[in-house]
């Protein structure tokens, strides 16, 4: 169960798979309410915004539901696209935005069709070049939330140095920025085997003071909130005892 909590990374269109319908969204709230959250984060991925528009209009007239439902939208950063992502803050009305690393230099290195790339690379390079990007993403200035930290190791890559040292860096732009790292456990589910950020890397957001948010990356109704009890303890025991929530771009610290 994850009583008390929310899933602030729930993808209703998925990769194009979901349905953008009152029906669809009700199973996600269903699942929500049966794990025991409080409320749950609608974060799409960009590419599929104009598809999300009618979505983003209900807001006038209330969703359909009696459930907080928060709207997010993950987006997948890359250099160029900053008065893209302003327009589009402007023109709707999140609660969050998520910024994403999800390539490098064109390689997306987290989808399983591209997983030869990995195949010759240094561990430690590739994580020195995936922590500059969310630099990049931090002191954009455009988001609230990093979205899954250390993705780079989705498919079990695994850097020499500890992952907090390569990422020093991104820590304190994050930091600087005042945005929030999700505890994303979608990476339980893949060849990484394991939450994002890792233990030692979440600890260290501790320290430096930066606050966190809950994502299970649902791509389906029955994956939000999944490992949610998991995520809370090693939160815990990285020393949180509280997390943010959002409205309207503002952040709303909670109890753990």
């Amino acid at each position: 169960m994850a009583a008390g909590l929310a899933d602030y990374h729930v993808h209703l269109l998925g990769h194009g798979e979901g349905r953008l319908t009152a029906e669809y969204l009700a199973e996600f709230v269903q699942r929500a309410r049966s794990q025991g959250l409080e409320e749950i984060g609608l974060a799409d991925h960009d590419d599929f915004l104009e598809v999300l528009r009618p979505l983003f209009a209900s807001r006038d007239g209330g969703w359909p539901s009696d459930y907080p439902v928060r709207l997010g939208l993950e987006v997948s950063y890359r250099a160029g696209r900053e008065e893209e992502i302003r327009r589009l803050a402007r023109e709707f009305r999140f609660d969050y935005l998520i910024g994403s690393v999800h390539d490098l230099d064109g390689w997306p290195f987290d989808h399983p069709d591209y997983v030869e790339g990995y195949a010759g690379r240094d561990a430690d390079e590739l994580y020195r070049r995936y922590f500059s990007a969310v630099v990049r993403v931090a002191e954009s200035g455009l988001f609230d939330v990093i979205g899954h930290l250390d993705l780079i190791k989705v498919f079990g890559c695994r850097s020499r140095r500890p992952a907090s040292e390569l990422a020093e860096a991104a820590l304190e732009a994050v930091r600087t920025q005042g945005l929030a790292v999700e505890v994303n456990t979608a990476g339980l589910f893949k060849p990484a085997g394991e939450i994002y950020p890792g233990p030692e890397l979440l600890r260290a957001c501790f320290d430096r003071g930066i606050p966190i948010t809950f994502g299970s990356d649902a791509h389906r109704p029955e994956e939000v909130g999944r490992s949610f009890a998991q995520a809370a303890e090693l939160a815990r025991r990285a020393g949180y005892r509280r997390y943010v929530r959002f409205r309207a771009r503002r952040r709303v610290l909670v109890p753990l």
